[in-house]
């Protein structure tokens, strides 16, 4: 995130691209795993995962730019299990867990991200649209982070 501090003068289209760009390059990340992976649970998510990163871009693609001063994104609770725990890599031999741990993480590093960008920004569109979207990547670390709260650490 270093580079972040050179880019104050960014635009929204330009924001806009890149945020397409990371969608796209976390779909191709699940795709290209899916079908190695084994455990049915993880699968399912993954599959899960890589429909909903392609939704993602489609709506970025089709936003209205016009009523980007218009949008306030909503403050998202961070549940912060991501933080507790290890990194994980995804393998053929990856579980459910596996899957949300590493979808959790890939999250927080998105939100992180588009929120230190935002304090850089000078362009109050360019700076909304950057707090839009990290508030978005959080929403979705959240969901993840309820699911494997649900789901693994009942098991636990």
């Amino acid at each position: 995130m270093e580079g972040v501090r050179k880019m104050p003068n960014l635009t929204v289209d330009e924001v806009l691209k890149w945020a397409i760009e990371r969608e796209d390059n976390a779909h191709k990340v699940y795709s290209r795993i899916i079908n190695k992976i084994e455990d049915p649970g993880a699968k399912a998510m993954i599959s899960q995962l890589a429909e909903e990163e392609l939704r993602h871009k489609t709506v970025l693609q089709g936003l209205d730019r016009s009523k980007l001063k218009d949008v306030h994104p909503q403050k998202i609770q961070d549940l912060k299990i991501a933080e507790y725990l290890k990194d994980r890599t995804l393998t053929e031999a990856s579980n459910l867990q596996d899957v949300l741990v590493f979808a959790m993480k890939q999250e927080k590093e998105a939100h992180e991200f588009y929120t230190k960008l935002a304090t850089v920004i000078h362009d109050p569109k360019v700076k909304n649209l950057l707090e839009l979207l990290a508030q978005e990547e959080l929403r979705h670390k959240r969901d993840i982070e309820a699911f494997y709260d649900d789901v693994i650490y009942q098991e636990d």
